[in-house]
C-alpha cells in the first residue's frame, strides 16, 4: 500500500519539478546581463504559476536541489540570440511568455 501512495505522490512531484524547470529554463532565458538573480526566480514564479493547474507558486524548492542536476531536470542555457547582419539566427520574436497576452 505504501508503495502505491509513494508512487502516486511521485507522479505529481515529477510533474510539477518539469513544470518548475520549464519556468525557470524560460526566466534564464529572459535574463538580462546585470539583473538580480532574484528576478529571474520571481519571473518563474509567474511562469509557473500561468501553466495553470490550481497551483500559483512552486513550493517544492528541497525537491528542485535534489534533482537539478539529473538528467531529465538538467537545464541547459541557450544563451541569447545570435544576430548576423541584424538577422537574428535564432527566432527571439516568438515568446510563449504568459506575460505577452497582457
Amino acid at each position: 500500500m505504501e508503495d502505491m501512495t509513494l508512487s502516486s505522490r511521485w507522479k505529481i512531484l515529477n510533474k510539477e519539478l518539469g513544470k518548475w524547470r520549464d519556468a525557470l529554463a524560460k526566466a534564464m532565458d529572459n535574463y538580462r546581463s546585470g539583473e538580480n538573480r532574484t528576478n529571474e526566480m520571481i519571473q518563474a514564479q509567474m511562469w509557473f504559476g500561468a501553466t495553470g493547474g490550481g497551483k500559483k507558486s512552486f513550493n517544492h524548492h528541497e525537491c528542485w536541489e535534489v534533482v537539478k542536476y539529473c538528467k531529465r531536470f538538467i537545464i541547459i542555457p541557450t544563451g541569447p540570440a545570435v544576430v548576423l547582419n541584424e538577422t537574428p539566427l535564432r527566432d527571439s520574436m516568438t515568446s510563449d511568455s504568459p506575460l505577452d497576452s497582457l
